[in-house]
């Protein structure tokens, strides 16, 4: 992971340390029309919108000795709006938003005594993500490009709950307990806001884009806990 983090940042640096004397070659036929329509030929500071789905598996890592990680899936769709900088360069800004969610389901089952006995914990979170991206795009061809991208994230926890089921001689018991809830948590609740970073690269085929991104939390969501996230993305620019 940390060798695509250093590919897509250094492809990023490279390509916009190029770009200057790139376009000021082509700068006469640099578009800056009004259409709000996606095309990937020209600079058009008009931008773009996109609407997207993103698979999100992440990772709830806890900054403690021999403590293992949290897998969780998660699901995301959202908008981006993306604008063009400059009308030279093609270095734009995406700002959007995606309703998030994410899953994660522990099961256990054993034999005591000649009874069956189960234990299951699930804990399900649905947030608001915010992404801002700053990101360069690369024609390749007059129908395909290529954009490395670093930005922000601002998630705002809308609900979180964990769910302990205990099953014994056929009798089931079981606690809902809201993650954020102080009454429930006590000092140990959740953080309702988040902040991280992310850094991707995405591949636009005429309307059709496919991104990946990893990124990771820069404020804890609880004590020495913060997530780590991989997004692939499938999208539709208009």
């Amino acid at each position: 992971m940390k060798k695509f983090k250093l590919f897509v940042l250094l492809a990023f640096i490279g390509l916009a340390t190029s770009a200057s004397a790139q376009f000021v070659n082509s700068g006469t036929s640099s578009s800056t029309s009004n259409s709000s329509s996606f095309d990937v030929t020209s600079v058009k500071t008009s931008g773009w919108n996109r609407i997207y789905v993103s698979y999100n598996p992440s990772k709830l890592k806890f900054d403690y000795d021999d403590a293992d990680d949290i897998k969780f899936k998660g699901l995301t769709v959202g908008w981006l709006r993306g604008f063009g900088l400059t009308q030279k360069l093609p270095l734009y800004m995406e700002v959007g938003a995606g309703v998030q969610y994410r899953s994660y389901k522990d099961e256990e089952s054993d034999s005591y005594g000649g009874y069956e006995a189960s234990y299951s914990n699930k804990i399900t979170m649905l947030s608001l993500n915010i992404p801002v991206n700053l990101l360069y795009r690369f024609n390749i061809t007059d129908d395909f490009s290529i954009s490395p991208y670093f930005g922000l994230d601002f998630r705002i926890n809308l609900l979180g709950k964990n769910k302990a089921e205990v099953t014994y001689n056929d009798e089931t018991d079981s606690e809902d307990i809201n993650l954020f809830d102080d009454d429930d948590m006590g000092d140990e609740a959740w953080g309702r806001f988040q902040a991280g970073w992310h850094l991707g690269v995405g591949f636009d085929y005429r309307v059709l884009h496919v991104g990946v991104e990893y990124g990771t939390d820069f404020n804890e969501i609880a004590e020495k806990t913060k997530f780590a996230t991989t997004s692939i993305t499938l999208g539709l620019n208009f």
